[in-house]
């Protein structure tokens, strides 16, 4: 009788298709990302665009979407809440210094809400008490825009841009399938090499359970991401969007040379729809503080370093000893090698039946019980046997080599803010101790993916500033930040 591969050692020609088959899924949704990326749009006149024949002026969500990679935005939210304050449809005042929505309102006689728009409202309304909202609640607020939310909000955006004739969806079918239907052949691969197996001990076979485990999170992974592709409302240019987003370009540095660095969202309606397009596309971000609508995207961001107006996408490491000094986790590493190759040996001396032997003479009934299980133990020392060799070799090179990048600070965000929820269980723990630690994602202007470094109090840097960093290749740590300047308008 055959059971799972936990307890049966898997069915290698099985395991290899299914191994096969992941790469295939892998291979075939990188090459739909690959080949439907979207254009980058060159900025033409900085003249406003006018409405193309027959329609009106895109809204700024839609116009988000055509400069931030055929992606409705985060700020899109904000966005739309001052075109709808704009439109009359809600007001913005003060009390007592505090910004405040008020849902009671007066909008112009045949204006109608787009199903975008209408979410948004909802989402106003719903923080509301006696009709009106203060920032601090929305702010508050932020995790009740999950991400059924985003997906719904994106999908409106998006079919508003295929009825204006700006943009078609980036995915098409073949794209979606094609991936689903090799991790569904692996899949059935994967469950049939498990039943399939023989009963062979843990420690013996414990090379091939970890590949089959391996390929189960693959598959999991492949499938989750073909999901979000089919539920979002990614978009790739027309003709027509193409050119529309380099209009729309073009305008956003007008608004950057003439709306000022202070400027507040109390003004005449003209004025906030000129924030709110300016706001989707990387400029004001004290609109995103005065209205927090919703929240910043911390891995997608505005950068004008090298001169270009430009969206960088920021990666958070989460890596064995990320962001410790090079010497101190170097030591540590040297430590644990010992220590874990001391453990192995006496583990596998007690497997062999070499140590231990008073206690085998007590228990003669349970003594391969107890040299299985020390043989397992044994197996699993190679865990902090591999974790101690990356510390070394990392630590030795970062304790040589220095990177130093002088540019934008384009995003700071604790650990516990930007990690998977699973690994801020993790963290969370370290990160409301006394030591202070914060990634910062330095823009050069030269790449469209940053990586962030891991900043300690004495070096972190705010976000918007201009700095020039000096930090390790390997572990991220970093040594210095001077201030160069501020990133923002003056």
């Amino acid at each position: 009788m055959t059971t799972l591969a936990f307890f049966d050692r898997p069915s290698t020609g099985m395991l290899a298709l299914a191994l096969v088959c992941v790469a295939a899924a892998w291979a075939a949704y990188v090459a739909a990302e690959w080949l439907t990326r979207a254009s980058i749009a060159e900025p033409e006149s900085d003249r406003r665009p006018e409405p193309l024949e027959g329609a009106t002026l895109e809204p700024p969500a839609v116009v988000g979407l055509l400069t931030n990679e055929f992606t409705a935005p985060r700020t899109a939210v904000t966005a739309t809440a001052l075109d709808l304050a704009a439109r009359g449809w809600i007001r913005l005042a003060t009390v007592e210094d505090e910004l405040v929505v008020v849902m009671q309102a007066s909008p112009s006689a045949g204006d109608s809400l787009r199903p975008f728009e209408q979410q948004v409202l909802n989402h106003l309304a719903a923080r509301a008490f006696n009709d009106v909202s203060s920032a601090n609640t929305l702010a508050a607020s932020h995790h009740r825009l999950d991400r059924r939310w985003w997906w719904r909000f994106e999908r409106a955006v998006a079919r508003e841009s295929v009825e204006r004739g700006l943009s078609e969806r980036r995915y098409s079918p073949a794209a979606l399938v094609t991936p689903a239907a090799i991790a569904l052949t692996g899949a059935f691969a994967w469950w049939f090499g498990a039943r399939g197996g023989d009963e062979v001990a843990i420690v013996d076979s414990w090379q091939s359970r970890s590949v089959w485990l391996a390929v189960a999170v693959a598959l999991v992974t492949v499938t989750w991401y073909t999901l979000a592709r089919a539920l979002g409302g990614a978009q790739r240019p027309t003709a027509v969007g193409l050119r529309r987003a380099s209009d729309w370009m073009g305008f956003r540095e007008r608004l950057r040379n003439r709306i000022p660095s202070d400027a507040g969202v109390l003004a005449p309606p003209p004025q906030q729809q000129a924030l709110a397009q300016a706001v989707v596309m990387g400029l004001t971000p004290q609109v995103l503080a005065q209205l927090p609508a919703a929240p910043e995207h911390p891995r997608l961001a505005w950068s004008e370093a090298g001169g270009t107006p430009h969206l960088v996408r920021v990666h958070y490491p989460f890596r064995p000893g990320f962001g410790q000094h090079p010497f101190r986790l170097m030591l540590v590493g040297v430590a644990l090698l010992f220590a874990a190759r001391w453990l192995q040996a006496y583990l596998r001396r007690v497997a062999d039946g070499d140590a231990l032997e008073s206690l085998f003479e007590r228990i003669p009934g349970q003594v391969d019980l107890v040299q299985d299980l020390a043989a397992l133990l044994a197996v699993l020392c190679w865990l902090p046997l591999v974790w101690a060799a990356w510390a070394i070799v990392a630590g030795a090179i970062d304790a040589a080599v220095t990177r130093e990048r002088i540019g934008a600070v384009v995003r700071a965000r604790r650990p516990a803010a930007v990690l998977p929820p699973l690994l801020v269980t993790i963290v969370k723990p370290f990160a409301e101790r006394d030591r202070f630690s914060t990634y910062i994602a330095v823009d050069d202007g030269k790449r469209r993916h940053v990586w962030a470094w891991m900043a300690n109090e004495r070096s972190a840097a705010p976000q918007g500033a201009q700095a020039r960093v000096r930090a390790t290749p390997m572990l991220g740590y970093v040594r210095s930040t001077e201030p160069v300047g501020t990133a923002t308008r003056g």
